[in-house]
């Protein structure tokens, strides 16, 4: 009978722990997609990546130059469309569950609601969220950001209000990035 040297022997024990390490949870956590938020004139102010956290949700970092410096409401929206002159085409916030719109409302918040973000002085600002609500492709029974028609990322001229019912009296539209659709 053949005995494995201890070079095969460790190779195989390699494969075993790089298998076991493509589980879907890991698998997962790795899917990351980045685009482009651009104003309503097509200036690109910045940029969104996307990281899939598994069960606990998408981690969303953001990077913004130029824009009015104070806070700023930040939410997905429904539809994965960014068109000149408003974004309207992006629909309203996503809202797959149909809950109130607000992180302090008892019936919400909306799957798209996120903390408003801070822009410095210059008009600059860097974040970090993360939404345990969605997901990337729809893993773990949360709605999936890059279903059949997208989604979009917006940032408002305004801070959210977490209570006005259902956009949080956040103001115009500012940047807009597509995800997915």
């Amino acid at each position: 009978m053949p005995r494995l040297t201890p070079f095969p022997a460790a190779l195989a024990t390699l494969a075993l722990l790089t298998l076991g390490a493509c589980n879907d949870d890991n698998a997962n956590r790795l899917d990351r997609i980045s685009n482009d938020i651009s104003t309503n004139t097509g200036e690109v102010i910045g940029t969104v990546t996307l990281t899939s956290l598994g069960t606990d949700g998408v981690q969303v970092d953001v990077i913004v130059n130029d824009i009015l410096s104070g806070t700023h409401a930040m939410h997905f929206h429904e539809f994965g469309k960014c068109e000149a002159p408003d974004f309207k085409s992006s629909g309203g916030h996503f809202n797959p569950d149909g809950k109130a719109h607000g992180m302090n409302m008892p019936d919400g918040p909306h799957a798209g609601d996120m903390m408003n973000v801070e822009a410095d002085a210059a008009g600059n600002g860097i974040f970090s969220v993360i939404n345990d609500r969605v997901s990337l492709r729809g893993d773990y029974d949360l709605p999936a950001l890059l279903d059949a028609d997208g989604t979009a990322l917006i940032l408002h001229e305004r801070a959210d209000d977490y209570e006005t019912q259902p956009t949080g009296a956040a103001g115009a539209r500012i940047g807009c990035a597509v995800i997915g659709g």
